[in-house]
């Protein structure tokens, strides 16, 4: 009896291999099933950055607009290179929301860059790049001008002061700009509703967990849909790229009294050193205020904000105090948008507009360059100057 039962034992060793080997084949199906169905688009983008993929952007995230970012060594983070979704080419190969161009300014150019936030770059806000009141701007100029007119939207999503500096020192400058647009203040308010502040707004933002996994991890990762299902589901909530401190867990009353006490220091150091750079770089500057909707309609479609209606509203107070101050100082033009000129529906958040709203703002722009040296002494003789 005791023979037989040796004599099935590889029989039995060959039977429990294979239905292991199964069993493994099945839950790799399955968890490549489960992965590609999976939203998890947050874990699912760092396990791109971890293999070293193409950041693929995915439908669904909970904050979209960090889609379109990834970490960098030193200006914390950029937009994607060549993304395209929405049915769009959302960013070209250097990272900005135009169609292709080279670093070097071609002759008979004029040349914009234009420097802000969300409201600046505009996606997922506004899908057609050519919808975007920075594209609307450079059509109206350019029906005005003989040279060519390139409008570059150098605008980043989370954008403050901070990133759009950075950004200049390390990117924006070499495009030799002849004008740069800074429209910001909006983004710069939020760091007032923190304790501890810090005019480099370490108090308020930090480097997410990376893109360098630990030994082992990428070949993991690289071979197996359950360690990749299982990572994404970890991953998820993790600030892979950027992490903000959220101002909904302070008190609403607490970040008011914040607003009032706190002057905006690291702003004004911001722009002032904007301003002072692009103007030795031989740029024009103009500062572009941030809109944001009325007081009764802030909260209406973007409801984390509901009851910091009064911090937001002193803080771009404060911020247009900087940039008047700094227009002031450096002999710069700051350009305010009447927010009697757009409609309350045409807000799709809290600022956010929709393309009938970015036309307009880009009128406004339009009006103040309009009369600019560069489109004077560049007027289409078709049309002449306009008035």
């Amino acid at each position: 009896m005791r023979i037989r039962s040796l004599a099935n034992l590889p029989v039995i060793t060959v039977l429990l291999f294979a239905s292991l080997g199964l069993s493994i084949v099945l839950l790799e199906l399955a968890a490549g099933y489960l992965y590609d169905r999976a939203g998890l688009a947050n874990g699912k983008r760092l396990i791109d950055l971890y293999l070293g993929r193409p950041i693929e952007v995915r439908s669904g995230p909970k904050e979209p607009d960090k889609a379109s970012i990834t970490p960098h060594p030193y200006l914390l983070f950029v937009h994607t290179p060549n993304m395209t979704v929405d049915g769009y080419q959302q960013t070209n190969s250097l990272g900005y929301r135009n169609k292709e161009f080279t670093v070097e300014k071609p002759a008979d150019t004029i040349r914009i860059v234009v420097l802000g936030g969300s409201t600046t770059f505009m996606w997922p806000y506004v899908k057609n790049p050519a919808d975007t009141w920075v594209a609307r701007l450079e059509s109206k100029l350019q029906a005005i001008s003989s040279k060519r007119v390139q409008v570059i939207n150098a605008g980043i999503n989370y954008g403050t002061s901070a990133e759009a500096l950075a950004g200049y020192v390390f990117r924006h400058r070499f495009l030799q700009p002849d004008i740069v647009i800074y429209h910001g203040g909006g983004n710069d308010v939020l760091p007032l509703f923190f304790d501890h502040y810090n005019p480099e707004y370490t108090h308020f933002r930090s480097a997410g967990s990376g893109s360098n996994p630990r030994p082992g991890e990428k070949a993991l990762l690289a071979n197996s849909n359950t360690a990749r299902y299982l990572y994404a589901r970890w991953l998820e909530p993790v600030g892979s790229v950027v992490v903000t401190q959220p101002f909904w867990e302070v008190d609403p009353r607490v970040a008011l009294e914040r607003v009032r006490q706190q002057p905006p220091i690291g702003f004004e150091r911001n722009v002032d050193s904007l301003i002072t750079l692009s103007k030795s770089s031989g740029s024009d500057v103009v500062l572009f205020g941030f809109l944001q909707a009325k007081k009764p309609y802030l909260s209406k479609n973007a409801g984390a904000f509901k009851g910091y209606e009064d911090a937001l509203v002193l803080g771009l107070e404060k911020s247009y105090d900087v940039l008047a101050r700094a227009g002031r100082q450096h002999h710069v033009p700051f350009v305010i948008p009447a927010q009697d000129r757009f409609q309350d529906e045409w807000f799709q958040d809290n600022c956010h507009l929709t393309p009938e709203g970015e036309e307009v703002k880009a009128q406004i722009m339009f009006e103040e360059l309009k009369t600019h040296p560069q489109f004077l002494h560049a007027t289409n003789p078709a049309q002449g100057p306009t008035h």
